[in-house]
Formats: C-alpha cells, structure tokens, sequence
C-alpha cells in the first residue's frame, strides 16, 4: 500500500498547536507559570512559531490577540523590563529570540545564568508565560531547561501554504537526578507528537523584522565600541604599543641558571644541587626564563628596537 503524499489542503485542515494551547491555558488557569522551548536548525521557522503560539494563547484565553513585536526580546535588560511590567492577574507572554547566547550552557556559572534564576522565579509568580527559542536544545543553560514544561522541535517549512511542522513534547525534570525527560500529548487515548502553526500577523510579524535590523545595527556599533575599549587598554597597558608586551629582564639567578643549562650543558637536577634547591624549581625557573625571552624575541621582531634585554640575545636560539 502506498501512501498519499499529503495536500496543502490536507495540512490547512490540521489543527493548530491546539494541544499546546490547552495545556498552557490549564497550567495559567492553575496559577502556573510556562515555559516553552522551541528549537530547530536555522530557517525552520522557530521565531514565528514562537510568536504564532503566542497569539494562539492569548486568543484562546482571552479571546483577542495581543501579541506585539514589542513581546519579542533579545537582550537580558528587556527581559527583565519585561517581567517587571507583568502582573499575575493578565496574560503576560513573553518570546525570547536566541536564548542560547544570552543563557548558554558553557556559562552556567556566569553572573548572568544565576541572575536568570532569580528572574525565573519571579515569573513563577508573576504567571508569565516564556516561549524561548535556540538553534540546538543543548546549547541552553541546564538550568533553565530543567525549568522548562514544553519543547517544541520546528522541522520544515511548508512556504506554499505558509504552514510550520514541528514536534512537541512535555517536559519533566527528576529533581533527584536533575535530568529532563520527554512525555508525549495525547488525543483521543493516542500519542501525538506533530503540531502545525500557521503565519503569525503579518503587520507584527514586519514590525519584528524591522526590529532585527536595528539591532543589527546596534550591535555593530557596540561591537566596534568594544574593540575600540580593547584597543585603548591595550596601548595603555603595553605603554602605547598594543604589539608590545611588558617583560622583565632575567634576574641575576636566572641568569646564572640559563648559563649552566645551555652553556655548561647541564642538567636541572645538577644544577639543583649546585643551588641547593630541587630540581622541579630548576626547571620551573627555566620555563620562566623561556617565556621571558620569548617575549624579548616578539617585541623585538614587532618594534624592530632594542629593549634591555638585549644582553639575552644569544639566548634565543635554543627555544626557536
């Protein structure tokens, strides 16, 4: 038997993230707060899926779509704007675009991941409901997901009927073990795991776009702010020349220890017992005395100048 390949009819008559919706409506109902992860590759379409799950809420629960660009938020400062102005009595949806780089996993100890803790608890009272989306589900701070209800997976973008295919997936977390595991919606005593989400409005959906390029925009120049910051503490830091780094000359002893160890051919621990010292301090003197000339060696090859450690010159060959 082979199966029909699917309509865009067929895919106008499914239903819209209806599942999703009653179970954030239930959970809002219950004084509970939400938080949905919508990930997927580039082009699959998670922001509007976000934003259109955003009107689907509120047009079930309040009868009328509320959802604005202004709903969508890129940075820390407007998220926290954002929960502040919530109120727990109304419905206060909140997307967030890449949560991956504002909260990523690599820096789950960073001021900012532990900040979002905090925030995140603040709208466990508040009620707000949080769709964040990530190119890679792993890529989010543990933390955060562990908090998580919802993860939606946006597979492909059917363009002609302007309709996104996606996964969904409740989310529970062993408190014991801290990991998250996936349980699947169900209809009618079946598993079902596809959902459908059609085209956000279109005149938010071109606001929001309109708000990328300004941000663009601001991140450029506060990129350029930030090399130019580099830039300046480098120049002051290196006396002016960012090429240049601070070295000292090699002491007296280390002198007389790169003098038995190239020279006199010696070895660290002969030249420990000549010293009175371990053998282990001999050589972490030698990594020192490498390091220093190494550095002697770039200012000169950047400055093409003499410094004061010309007296080591020689020196330099060995460690080439």
């Amino acid at each position: 038997m082979v199966r029909r390949k699917g309509t865009t009819a067929d895919l106008l008559k499914q239903p819209e993230a209806d599942l999703v919706v009653d179970y954030v409506i239930n959970r809002k109902k219950k004084g509970l707060y939400s938080l949905i992860f919508v990930a997927g590759l580039p082009g699959t379409g998670k922001t509007s899926t976000c934003f259109r799950l955003g009107e689907l809420i509120s047009e079930a629960y309040l009868n009328k779509n509320i959802m604005k660009a202004e709903n969508i938020v890129d940075s820390f400062l407007d998220l926290t704007e954002a929960v502040i102005k919530s109120d727990p009595k109304e419905l206060s949806l909140i997307v967030i675009e890449e949560v991956s780089v504002l909260f990523p996993s690599r820096r789950a100890m960073s001021g900012g991941n532990v900040d979002l803790g905090k925030l995140l608890d603040t709208c466990r009272k508040k009620q707000v409901i949080i769709l964040a989306n990530a190119p890679i589900w792993t890529s989010i701070d543990s933390h955060m997901k562990a908090l998580g209800n919802i993860y939606v997976q946006t597979k492909k973008i059917y363009k002609i009927a302007a309709i996104v295919y996606s996964k969904m997936y409740i989310l529970q977390t062993d408190p014991r073990t801290g990991k998250t595991y996936t349980h699947s919606f169900h209809r009618a005593g079946k598993d079902v795991k596809k959902m459908y989400t059609f085209m956000p409005n279109l005149e938010e959906w071109n606001k929001y776009e309109g708000k990328k390029d300004t941000f663009m925009e601001n991140l450029y120049r506060r990129l350029r702010m930030r090399e130019r910051a580099r830039l300046d503490k480098e120049k002051k830091q290196y006396g002016g020349d960012s090429m240049k780094r601070q070295v000292k000359p090699l002491t007296n002893l280390e002198l007389e220890i790169y003098d038995c160890y190239y020279r006199q051919k010696m070895k660290p621990k002969e030249i420990g017992e000549r010293k009175g010292c371990l053998a282990n301090n001999i050589s972490q003197k030698l990594r020192v005395i490498r390091q220093k000339l190494q550095i002697t060696h770039e200012n000169k090859e950047n400055t093409k100048e003499k410094s004061e450690n010309d007296i080591i010159t020689p020196i330099l060959e060995p460690i080439k």
